[in-house]
């Protein structure tokens, strides 16, 4: 059984931890920059080992692998130590802030001789699967329509994450990320041609990010990520020979391919499958996993880049 440590004790550990539970993982510590709170947490879900610090729980021997929880903005900082420190690291989307931070990332557990991997959890789900298969019989992909959108901020403090520049804040890494990375998992060729528009908030970060995206072949795509709406999170890929649409399709249970429902329900709250294919992948000795390549988290950050280049969004880290 894999032991695994958990960076960070907000909703996203828990996620975490509790669909831990339904894996091959097993979740024996947590981490918090506060002790009261890691103590908490650890008395939450019965864990065996609480720090009150990051580096501590990296140096200790109680872990094989850990979970980064944290905002993106510091998931390089916070992972090098468990990097250094001959752990296997599964950081929660988007993986870095930047390009630049994935290099160095990717270098240092290519020097470490560990598994570093992105947890786009929405890759691994049953019913992405199922699109990525039924997508090779109905010919070319022609147009790709993805959003995703939360009514977030409304209610937000100027000073939450979402908002902050100092915490790479806005809708394009934190909401963007999913539609843009599922539209590299379903068409694997390279980018053409990229215009993005959107609103920017009055401390810089993007509001809303509209992207008109051309590849190589004709394929086009259109994805819209935004913090201030809910739009119905729907993604249709139209083929040649038919249309595919997911339901809520970050999360989705149900796929439509020409007219006919599937349903494809999924354990837990999701994050069941990536646990077991990064387990898998370090039982096996990879240095890669399978579904969640490197180059999948470079392409991905590399358009990301291209998009805030392009909206005037720039963090002050940078």
């Amino acid at each position: 059984m894999i032991r695994f440590g958990v960076v960070g004790a907000g909703f996203i550990a828990r996620q975490f931890v509790r669909d831990a539970r339904l894996s091959d993982a097993k979740v024996v510590a947590i981490a918090s920059r506060s002790k009261e709170k890691a103590d908490a947490f650890l008395d939450e879900f019965n864990l065996e080992y609480s720090f009150g610090s990051y580096e501590e729980m990296a140096k200790s021997d109680v872990i094989d692998a850990v979970y980064i929880a944290t905002p993106h903005s510091h998931h390089l900082e916070h992972s090098l130590p468990f990097i250094n420190a001959g752990k296997h690291v599964l950081i929660e989307k988007a993986i870095t802030a930047n390009t630049e931070q994935l290099t160095r990332l990717h270098q240092a557990a290519k020097d470490n001789g560990v598994l570093v991997m992105e947890a786009m959890w929405t890759r691994f789900l049953p019913s992405s699967q199922f699109v990525l298969k039924e997508s090779k019989k109905l010919g070319k992909l022609t147009h790709m329509d993805l959003e995703f959108g939360y009514s977030l901020i409304k209610t937000c403090p100027i000073t939450h994450r979402l908002l902050n520049p100092d915490l790479a804040g806005g809708s394009i890494l934190d909401i963007g990320v999913y539609p843009i990375s599922f539209m590299f998992f379903i068409k694997e060729l390279p980018v053409k041609h990229i215009h993005a528009n959107g609103t920017l908030h009055q401390t810089g970060v993007d509001i809303t990010a509209d992207i008109d995206v051309t590849f190589t072949d004709g394929t086009t795509a259109s994805i819209r990520s935004t913090i201030d709406d809910n739009y119905d999170k729907n993604a249709v890929f139209t083929f040649e020979h038919g249309v595919i649409e997911m339901v809520d399709f970050s999360r989705s249970k149900e796929v439509i391919i020409n007219g006919t429902k599937k349903a494809i329900p999924f354990e837990g709250e999701g994050f069941v499958y990536q646990i077991n294919s990064f387990v898998n992948s370090i039982k096996l000795g990879d240095k890669e996993n399978p579904v969640m390549t490197y180059q999948a988290s470079l392409e991905v950050m590399q358009f990301m880049d291209e998009v805030r280049k392009q909206l005037g969004v720039t963090y002050p880290f940078e």
